[in-house]
């Protein structure tokens, strides 16, 4: 269906095809009829709206009504999907709008193409100069379709395959779905395309290159795959559509899921960042839906939306279909979350406030600190959304949980993952994600937590023979106050320090403060950060918090020395003397690059830390011991696949560094003559925030 005031008398008339049959299998024949409809203007309350026949073609599915070849009188392209066997292709026509359109029985007909086009599902249209121009999904993908005035011809541009991954399990592959979105002052900013036909893959494709519209080179990034495949091949996508629906200047866009349920209803997609393909979704409604059409129907000057249930038997039919309007309130909300993620500077340190997870309405992203190439960003993801995740990216949560699912397997059956701000206790934990579709989700709870990005090109985990060779960089956007971004951080040493000038005199140990966060609504504490290095074979100092009230845990970010990690007594009931407790005694839990452990404090039933009479927390002794003392054990780390080492107790050490030599993406990079630093990160949590999920 489409609109144009054909008759030319100032009111809109409305084109429809119909009479398609029952599926694309079982369609009839002499059906596919294209006809306008004579908007009574003035009287359209005690006259009908008059049918006038344009032209008919099998099958006849989608139409744009435009200026396509010339400026002056209306032009229909019709598209239907398909012309018998999907092998065989499909006539795509042009209709031309005769002398008398009121009294023509039908409008002149010619084939713009019928050799090129299979299983078409939709068009685009949009503007090149005085011309309309289409993009077409189809089995070839993307499709750009225009004439070219200057050597009277229609031309036929391939922009992009579309999906090709489920070529061999179904009979589908290309595009089915297609739109154009805005971003700032560039009207053709991305493109948004539902892949295959009744697809279930939500891609977008960004500009590798700015140039002309002819020669831009497209990079597709895929934001979410809906489920799997029908016994007919088809996922439950079928629409989508782009527009500003917040009025930032960029436009959103909505994905039309017909279902069954839980992928069922309508979703909708802001960009974030287009370089990284990083859009951030919300679930708008829960009702099955064919197709979807905007519209400020409320007269509010913010774009509505309303749909179309799925009802075709042969494909899918909802349990309750209906046509809904959904009102825009975006308004209200933008107000309400409008900096809802502050920082400011703080005596020496960063404090950072953040919102509830499970209250807030938007994805917040703070990029802070740039350490070894690798930036730290804080970030919070509001609940039922999604988080892209690409290549080198991993992930510290604070708050909350994040889930995915990964096939990447023996059996290559998907598998459910959560995690949350703690892992197994007295284990060591990756914080890579593995996702089948690139993404992690949160639930009811939301999730806030640090992102951890290497460059994608990064294939070794940084070494460092020098502290010097450590470089920060402060990476706060130009947004944060100038006070916060004009703040440097850097690696001092401990013995430097008042605390450590006699304890740790002479030793090749670094500390780097700090950041604290806080939550914006009672200014609650989270946790507290702070950044540790420490060269080969250094005891960070034996100790059990007996004056401290939070819940500490490590996050590893350089491995220096490839055997180093926390070592801990059994016991928080056994007692430390520093001459006579031997090494032996001390359980070894390596902690990987890029790897996390789990709490050392004891845990009560309630999985929750055991405190002091004073409200101090219950650890046993324990220290970060850094490695490499044998040149055996002294390895670096490429990359780590993602990998859970929960393994501790008094064989840990022999065996996680059997682990490591046995796995291919490891190199040795140090001789027991060599300094390498380890670089970690400590987060001390709120105690009263740190009960376990069970």
């Amino acid at each position: 269906m489409d609109q144009a005031d054909i008759s030319g008398d100032g009111f809109k008339d409305i084109i429809i095809c119909f009479d398609y049959g029952n599926t694309i299998i079982d369609f009839n024949p002499d059906g596919g009829l294209i006809v306008w409809l004579e908007n009574p203007g003035k009287n359209m309350s005690t006259e009908p709206w008059k049918q006038h026949y344009v032209g008919k073609s099998a099958t006849m599915h989608r139409l744009k009504i435009g200026h396509f070849t010339q400026a002056k009188r209306w032009e229909i392209i019709g598209m239907p999907v398909v012309n018998g066997p999907f092998d065989v292709p499909v006539p795509v026509l042009l209709f031309r709008q005769p002398d008398d359109v009121l009294t023509a029985k039908a409008w002149d007909c010619e084939i713009i193409d019928k050799d090129y086009f299979h299983l078409i599902h939709d068009a685009k249209m949009f503007k090149v100069h005085l011309l309309d121009n289409l993009f077409i999904a189809s089995r070839e993908g993307l499709t750009w379709l225009y004439y070219n005035e200057n050597s009277g011809a229609w031309i036929i541009e391939k922009i992009a395959d579309g999906e090709q991954g489920e070529k061999q399990q179904t009979k589908y592959y290309g595009s089915g779905g297609v739109d154009i979105g805005k971003f700032g002052s560039d009207t053709f900013g991305y493109i948004v395309a539902l892949e295959p036909f009744h697809g279930n893959v939500v891609s977008i494709y960004t500009k590798a290159t700015n140039n002309s519209l002819t020669q831009i080179k497209w990079q597709r990034h895929v934001l979410d795959v809906y489920g799997h495949p029908d016994q007919n091949g088809e996922g439950p996508g079928h629409h989508i559509i782009c527009a500003d629906f917040d009025k930032d200047g960029n436009d959103e866009f909505l994905v039309a899921l017909r279902g069954p349920a839980p992928n069922e209803g309508v979703f909708y997609y802001k960009p974030i960042d287009l370089s990284r393909g990083l859009f951030v979704k919300w679930k708008v409604s829960g009702e099955s839906a064919a197709r979807i059409t905007v519209a400020d129907f409320d007269n509010d000057t913010f774009i509505d939306f309303a749909t179309i249930g799925y009802y075709v038997p042969g494909y899918y039919t909802a349990e309750n279909p209906s046509i809904n309007i959904f009102y825009n309130r975006l308004a209200s909300k933008t107000l309400q979350v409008k900096n809802d993620l502050k920082v400011t500077k703080q005596n020496d340190e960063l404090l950072f406030t953040v919102p509830r997870p499970n209250k807030v309405l938007q994805y917040h992203v703070l990029p802070f600190l740039t350490i070894g190439n690798i930036t730290l960003s804080l970030e919070v993801l509001p609940p039922y959304s999604s988080r892209q995740v690409g290549k080198n990216t991993y992930i510290k949560v604070l708050s909350g949980i994040i889930t995915w699912k990964d096939s990447s397997n023996k059996s290559r059956q998907p598998v459910n993952h959560s995690r949350t701000f703690l892992c197994k206790p007295k284990s060591a934990c990756s914080l890579e994600i593995h996702s089948d579709d690139n993404r992690i989700k949160t639930g009811s709870e939301g999730a806030i937590f640090i992102v951890l990005q290497l460059p994608k090109d990064m294939y070794d985990i940084p070494r460092f023979d020098n502290i010097q060779k450590v470089m920060i960089e402060n990476s706060l956007s130009e947004s944060s106050p100038e006070d916060a971004r004009q703040l440097a951080f850097k690696f001092v040493k401990v013995d430097e320090l008042e605390w450590g000038k006699e304890k740790f005199k002479g030793l090749e140990f670094y500390n780097m403060r700090g950041f604290n966060i806080k939550f914006t609504d009672n200014n609650e504490h989270l946790c507290h950060i702070q950044l540790w290095a420490a060269g080969k074979g250094t005891n960070a100092g034996v100790h059990n918090h007996n004056t401290d009230r939070f819940c500490e845990v490590h996050t590893c970010i350089v491995n220096g020395n490839g055997n180093s990690g926390m070592h801990y007594l059994k016991s928080s009931e056994d007692s430390y003397d520093p001459l006579t407790t031997s090494e032996a005694e001390f359980v070894k839990l390596v902690v990987p690059s890029l790897h996390e452990h789990g709490p050392l404090w004891d845990i009560n039933s309630r999985q929750e830390p055991v405190l002091r009479q004073d409200g101090t927390v219950v650890y046993p002794w324990h220290k970060w011991q850094s490695g490499g003392n044998n040149s055996s054990d002294s390895l670096c780390s490429k990359i780590p696949s993602a990998r859970s080492l929960a393994m501790s107790g008094p064989r840990a050490l022999t065996v996680n560094a059997s682990m490591l030599k046995a796995t291919p993406q490891r190199r040795r990079c140090a001789s027991a003559s060599q300094q390498s630093f380890d670089v970690w990160i400590a987060f001390e949590f709120n105690a009263n925030l740190s009960k376990l999920f069970e």
